[in-house]
Parts: C-alpha cells; structure tokens; sequence
C-alpha cells in the first residue's frame, strides 16, 4: 500500500509539473488549442522544444479520448470536439472571473 502511495504522488507531481509546462507554453502564445481538442504550434517555426510538447500532450490526449470514446459510446474525433469545447468555455470563465475582479 505505500508503494502504490508513494507511485500515485510521484504521479500526481508529474503531471502538475507537466500542465504547467504546457500552460506556460499558452501563456507565452507558443501552443494553443485547435478545435480538435488537440494542441498546435502557434508560431510557423516553433522549437524543438515546443514541438516535442506539443507531440507528447496530443499523443497523451489521443490516448484519453480513444479511452472515453470508447466508454460513452462515441468517436475519438467527438471527444476532442467536446474537450475543446470544455477548454474555450473554462477559458471564458477565467477571463470573465478576472474582469469581475479588476472592475469589482
């Protein structure tokens, strides 16, 4: 039980570290979203850098949505366009949640 404790941290700390990366990468305007519910290169010569993330998040997000497609009765391509949709509307929050506090 504490080997699978000590896993699951280590994993929860991965993958913290790994979105800030990627939402370091958004806040730069390097990646952003596509309508796929994948990422992409924002620039037309992106890094190394920016491209083995942005590789490595769609190969993770691939592997998610085929698994959910799956398990709700959808296409892999559905799931994307749901998860994008989810993005821009999480998105919108932010946004609107920090005019509120500026202006409130």
């Amino acid at each position: 039980m504490k080997k699978y404790l000590i896993f699951l941290f280590a994993f929860l700390i991965s993958a913290q570290a790994f979105a800030l990366e990627l939402q370091d990468a958004k806040d730069q305007g390097l990646v952003g979203e596509t309508n796929s519910g994948f990422v992409a290169p924002i620039t037309s010569s992106p890094s190394s850098e920016v491209r083995k993330l942005v590789a490595t998040v769609n190969q993770q997000r691939k592997a998610s949505y085929k698994r959910i497609s799956v398990s709700h009765g959808l296409s892999p391509s559905e799931v994307g366009r749901l998860a994008y949709k989810k993005a821009v509307d999480k998105t919108r929050l932010v946004i609107t949640t920090k005019i509120v506090r500026v202006n409130g």
